[in-house]
């Protein structure tokens, strides 16, 4: 007699839960994420203050598939090759900022930065900031290679 009204029990839970409709979600319209300053492209415009600086970048370049490293060192207005591809440095800043939407350089501010233009097969992938502090966050995004700033090195203005 138990067993029987186990399964009526059951079977009431079972028919109850058929006749339940699922409630229909409204969605909204998906967010669009806000434009990021940090994030480079290929209309980023140099600010005249960081390619008036004077000095010296090293970039590491990281092929993911074999995580072999190359370090290139690029003098201010300089570029080098690595492996097909072409950088050029046109900009450092000591200590970047960001502020209303434009790049400052503070000398409060602990941020190194340098301003590069990333080309491959003369096509322009990547032109922006790279900054030696949270180098994962941004820069170039290539499913094969990963580049950041190792350092800068700034020379007095003569």
């Amino acid at each position: 007699m138990k067993q029987l009204a186990l399964i009526a029990i059951a079977l009431l839970m079972l028919s109850a839960c058929e006749q339940k409709q699922p409630d229909k979600i409204q969605w909204q319209l998906p967010l669009q994420a806000p434009d990021d300053p940090h994030g480079g492209n290929g209309d980023a415009t140099v600010p005249e203050w960081a390619s008036a600086i004077q000095g010296e970048a090293e970039v590491v370049w990281l092929q993911k598939n074999t995580t072999r490293r190359f370090t290139t060192k690029l003098v201010m207005g300089g570029s080098a090759t690595v492996q097909n591809w072409e950088i050029r440095l046109l900009g450092l800043a000591s200590g970047l900022r960001v502020h209303n939407k434009a790049f400052l350089n503070d000398e409060n501010v602990d941020n190194p930065a340098a301003f590069v233009e990333v080309s491959r097969n003369g096509k322009t992938v990547y032109r922006g900031w790279l900054y030696k502090k949270f180098p994962e966050l941004f820069g170039m995004d290539d499913p094969e290679w990963k580049i950041w700033l190792k350092g800068i090195t700034l020379r007095p203005v003569s």
